[in-house]
């Protein structure tokens, strides 16, 4: 991972996230990028009011970027910084096209209660062709395990090199899990021995599928591997976690 990409507003949420990705790049070796996407519209925005004077515009923006930065990650920070004049959606999805990884907030300035991920998030996370990390306040910068969902299909694949790369790393476990819910229409799932309808073998064969990998073998002996099955559907375990939201995407 050479190159990390992380979004703010000047949002609590989005210091976490910058502080979180400061903190990855660190780990990694990489160089750090924090982009802020504004427009004429901002300066008109309530939440918008205290930051902001009459006189908001790029160099505005510029200057209040680089306060952001500062208050995140002090003074000496060795940061890349960038302004566009776009919405902010779509700027970053043309900044995630040079990174390894893009991390955002987990809701910003225009977030909707409603939405558990803020709307600009949750765009980037659909569309985005390289990983994304979405950040919620409180979530620890370092520690705890790394939790990946596998549905056996090429993508989850990713997801698990990806896992087990970050687990190795960390020197974290790794937590394996399939997600699972009864389906509402005929016919009815076929019952398996330890209650699952044999959703564990989907577990089990994406495993052995992925033996192989070289991200994925090396690290089985200094760090620990579970596998879990759990009642619960992909979308709905991302948003009621309350740790950070990692998702890989194999989009090409």
């Amino acid at each position: 991972m050479t190159r990390i990409v992380v979004g703010t507003d000047g949002s609590a949420h989005a210091t976490t996230a910058m502080r979180w990705g400061a903190d990855e790049a660190e780990l990694h070796g990489s160089t750090l990028e924090v982009v802020l996407a504004w427009s004429f519209l901002d300066q008109h925005h309530p939440d918008h009011a205290d930051r902001f004077d009459n006189d908001y515009n790029e160099a505005g923006a510029r200057a209040a970027l680089a306060a952001w930065v500062t208050e995140a990650l002090g003074a000496d920070a060795v940061v890349e910084q960038r302004v566009v004049c776009d919405l902010p959606a779509r700027a970053l999805l043309e900044a995630s096209d040079a990174a390894d990884l893009v991390v955002l907030g987990a809701r910003g300035t225009g977030g909707f209660e409603g939405l558990l991920l803020g709307s600009v998030s949750e765009r980037v996370a659909q569309l985005a062709t390289r990983p994304v990390a979405v950040i919620r306040t409180g979530a620890p910068v370092r520690g705890g395990r790394v939790v990946v969902g596998i549905d056996g299909s090429a993508r989850s694949l990713t997801a698990l090199r990806w896992a087990a790369a970050e687990a190795r790393i960390r020197d974290s476990d790794l937590d394996v899990v399939h997600a699972w819910r009864l389906p509402t229409t005929p016919p009815a799932p076929s019952w398996s021995s330890d209650g699952t309808y044999g959703t564990s073998a989907v577990a089990k064969t994406t495993m052995a599928s992925d033996e192989t990998s070289p991200a994925t073998a090396s690290g089985r002996a200094s760090w620990g591997l579970a596998m879990a099955i759990v009642p619960c559907t992909a979308a709905r375990a991302i948003e009621t976690t309350t740790s950070t939201s990692l998702i890989p995407s194999s989009r090409p």
